[in-house]
């Protein structure tokens, strides 16, 4: 029984379940061993397309470089949804021992690196894959119109590239095909089949820096005849960490600033000539943010007075992510459609996180709802005081990232059920 009343695709949903659930998984392994950068999607977009094509509908491809679109017609009348999954993964080198973990190696930023969905980007476009096969062999129960989003880069593109979804947009998927509202979902380190939603802002704006450092090269035992810029980036990094805990008030406005990165030197005995590092700055206020644009600014140039060197400080590289929004009104609608797909196993959540999505381009546009799943193995987590947090587990971004194939099927129902009762909403 749904929330807004009896639906045959819930009752077809629950006959099909194991049988799409055991593809899902099979999907979901076959792309994690696999794995993909930002705009490098190949492999991944290609199954994207062929099982949509598989599946009868109409299906754009080569959108941001990678991008695939399929629009699903329904038998009856209502608005078109869009639904959205990432599918880029990470310059991560697994460490799971999974059977299926992923061996795939990269050059990125010039360093060999391991690739690996450390953030669980294969479970997101397996999860739509199978939503997809089931509203198809579903349209005669369906109402309106389902635009599926296999979106690239959302991790972000190459720098000088472009991607992902403000590029997306920018090459008119919203224009062509005029959804009205759009879902999206990320699964991370919660309990099992918890579904988890946060009204409003959800998730922080992400600004990626970079700062780099030129002194003059010289021998190791002589470093007084040079300039150290390994020197000024350990005052730079010092300095960075007090911005946050000693320079601005975020009383009511959390802020993050983070080093990521750091590149220096090719030798023991050589002070180099230059240095560099990149960091990120998660906020939620755009008038904080700019406040520490300024404060950066301002250690890079007294760090450069009272070392000697010359340093430059680049914002936005790579792009920017807004906020996260979460539309309020939508979220409250559809809160029971997220309890129906996972009984007594909702939570909602008033904190935002400082992780930042660039769903938020899409939900900018339309009205949107961003929501967690949670993929621990059965059991962990739930005896936290609020089993919508996340637990000591590993969590997005790790070598140790893990998945349970068990909490899938929650994603599947959730969108399904979103999409069955959305059209409802407002009678």
């Amino acid at each position: 029984m749904s929330y807004y009343g009896f639906s045959d695709l819930r009752t077809n949903l629950d006959i099909d379940i194991d049988d799409l659930m055991n593809k899902v998984i099979d999907w979901r392994h076959d792309i994690h061993q696999y794995p993909e950068l930002g705009n490098r999607e190949f492999r991944t977009a290609k199954k994207v397309e062929d099982h949509l094509r598989s599946l009868g509908m109409k299906v754009e491809t080569k959108i941001a470089y990678t991008g695939v679109v399929g629009i699903l017609e329904g038998d009856l009348p209502g608005p078109t949804i869009a639904l959205r999954a990432d599918m880029d993964a990470l310059p991560v080198e697994e460490k799971t021992g999974l059977p299926f973990a992923s061996k795939v190696r990269t050059t990125y930023l010039g360093n060999d690196v391991g690739v690996m969905h450390a953030c669980g980007h294969d479970a997101h476009v397996a999860i739509l894959m199978g939503v997809a096969e089931f509203l198809a062999k579903n349209k005669a129960h369906l109402k309106g119109k389902i635009m599926f989003i296999f979106q690239p880069a959302e991790e972000g593109p190459p720098e000088g590239e472009g991607g992902g979804a403000e590029m997306m947009l920018a090459e008119g998927i919203f224009d062509r095909h005029n959804p009205e509202v759009i879902f999206g979902l990320h699964v991370t380190n919660i309990p099992n089949g918890v579904l988890s939603v946060t009204s409003g802002p959800a998730m922080a704006a992400a600004s990626a820096y970079r700062i780099k450092i030129k002194g003059e090269q010289t021998h190791g035992s002589t470093p007084w005849s040079g300039i150290d810029p390994i020197m000024a980036t350990a005052e730079l990094i010092e300095a960075l960490n007090t911005i946050v805990s000693r320079r601005i008030n975020i009383i009511n406005n959390p802020a993050v600033i983070s080093v990521g990165l750091v590149k220096a030197g090719t030798r023991n005995n050589i002070i180099p000539e230059d240095s560099m590092i990149m960091g990120t700055i998660r906020t939620f206020d755009p008038e904080l943010r700019k406040e520490i644009y300024d404060e950066i600014e301002q250690i890079a140039e007294g760090v450069a007075l009272g070392t000697g060197t010359e340093i430059s400080v680049e914002f936005d590289v790579g792009g920017f992510y807004p906020v996260t929004f979460n539309e309020p009104e939508l979220v409250n609608a559809m809160i029971p459609s997220l309890m129906d797909a996972s009984p007594g196993r909702f939570y909602k959540s008033n904190t935002p996180v400082t992780g930042a999505e660039d769903f938020s381009y899409f939900s900018q546009e339309i009205p949107g709802m961003y929501f967690w799943l949670g993929v621990n193995k059965p059991g962990m987590g739930l005896d936290s005081a609020n089993f919508g947090e996340r637990t000591e587990v590993a969590g997005n971004h790790s070598p140790y990232f893990y998945v349970d194939d068990t909490a899938l099927d929650k994603g599947v129902r959730a969108f399904v059920y979103l999409v069955d009762d959305y059209p409802n909403k407002y009678k």
